[in-house]
């Protein structure tokens, strides 16, 4: 008897690792990946921010966001990268909010997305689980909601989680648009940006980074406080360091790039990885530039990290973004600018790829301005946007692509970015 029911459990078992994963995966996605980054999508979700900066925001008080679908699905495509989500589509109306998420899975016989369908309706305090279903398996509202609870329940232990649950007060469906309500605390942005990199660097990474960090501070500490040198003058030993530490080129060469865009974009990386202060922010006491240009320093190596720590073509649309900008209300459109950041975008590529090995020793071998980058100081920049209508036309124009192939020319002449 005991061997019968012995087989009869295995039985099940076995019977339930087949049927579930059968029933669970398919072979189509619910929701298809979204198409390439574009520029408007970026737009969208860079005005979103500076509208909800949380910077600017009055301590304490309560404040409001509200999207609508388009604007949250761009959030959650673009905003929002997740390993293996391919999709995510909201719809929303009245009291409720049906979410759709399609997850690739590793290679297996019986599909390859699991499909994610949940519907959720306001709840006092937040949000409550009506539904559930994985591909063609549907499970108890009542039951993914319970454990959907006691989740949070455990999340809770977390004090970074914590402070966001108890700074959202509320959340709003209507037809087309949801609305959150949530009281800021200013030491939450800090706690945010240490948990997300807590989330998606590994911890031997974030090491690697603080040890390139350290090595940083020692080539920086000679040079006085508000100077301003070539950018090569730290390159050069930065990558020899990296040389004589050995390792993956492609991991060194990405912790490297990433330490040094840090420093240039204000951001300390002991505060934010090790520390326990309030800002992680410290403005760059040793200036770095590019043919005696700091901008270019900053497009060259902020898009280098960008790339490699973001993707290539969100780099690019950021650096375009930003040169469209300044044509508009800044500085004036800048062909020179967005060269060094296509460069930047070439070098993480080539820096993180099959070239690894080679750029780190050429970065090391560097010893003028002209080893990092052509020389793009002839190239139009400084204009507003009136002027750069007239001279080229819309974005992609045949003029515009004609300076763009110089760029590209140039750039494909170069040891380091060709």
């Amino acid at each position: 008897m005991r061997r019968l029911f012995a087989w009869s459990v295995l039985f099940a078992v076995l019977a339930g690792l087949t049927v579930l994963p059968w029933l669970m995966l398919d072979n189509a996605p619910a929701i298809e990946p979204p198409a390439e980054f574009q520029r408007t999508d970026l737009a969208g979700i860079k005005s979103l921010f500076q509208k909800h900066d949380p910077r600017r925001q009055t301590p304490d008080m309560l404040h409001s966001i509200r999207l609508d679908e388009a604007e949250l699905n761009r959030v959650l495509n673009y905003a929002v990268k997740l390993p293996r989500v391919s999709g995510i589509a909201a719809e929303l109306t009245p009291g409720q909010a049906t979410l759709t998420a399609t997850l690739t899975v590793p290679d297996n016989p019986f599909g390859r997305y699991l499909n994610i369908t949940a519907e959720v309706a306001e709840a006092p305090g937040g949000i409550q689980i009506q539904s559930l279903q994985l591909g063609s398996l549907p499970l108890p509202g009542a039951l993914a909601d319970w454990v959907a609870r006691q989740f949070h329940r455990q999340l809770l232990r977390d004090s970074t989680y914590a402070a966001m649950a108890d700074a959202f007060s509320r959340v709003d469906f209507a037809e087309n648009q949801a609305t959150l309500d949530y009281r800021w605390h200013p030491e939450l942005l800090t706690r945010l940006e240490r948990k997300s990199v807590e989330l998606l660097i590994p911890a031997e990474d974030q090491a690697r980074m603080l040890v390139y960090a350290e090595q940083l501070n020692v080539l920086l500490k000679p040079y006085p406080h508000g100077s301003k040198i070539p950018l090569t003058q730290i390159v050069s030993p930065l990558f020899a360091h990296a040389l004589q530490a050995g390792g993956d080129p492609r991991i060194e060469n990405r912790a490297a790039l990433t330490a040094l865009a840090a420093y240039l974009g204000g951001v300390s990386l002991p505060r934010l990885l090790a520390g326990d202060s309030r800002s992680i922010y410290r403005a760059p006491p040793v200036l770095l530039s590019l043919y005696g240009r700091r901008d270019l320093a900053e497009h060259f190596t902020l898009s280098a990290a960008l790339s490699i720590n973001g993707g290539s073509q969100l780099a690019k649309a950021i650096g375009l973004m930003k040169e469209e900008e300044d044509a508009g209300k800044g500085s004036g459109f800048s062909f020179t600018d967005l060269a060094a950041d296509l460069a930047g975008v070439r070098l993480g590529e080539r820096a993180t790829g099959d070239t690894a090995a080679r750029v780190r020793q050429q970065l090391a071998a560097a010893r003028t301005d002209a080893d990092l980058l052509p020389d793009i100081r002839d190239l139009p920049e400084f204009m507003p946007q009136a002027e750069f209508d007239r001279r080229f036309g819309p974005v992609g124009s045949a003029r515009y692509q004609a300076i763009i192939a110089r760029i590209d020319a140039r750039l494909d002449a170069h040891p380091l970015t060709q």
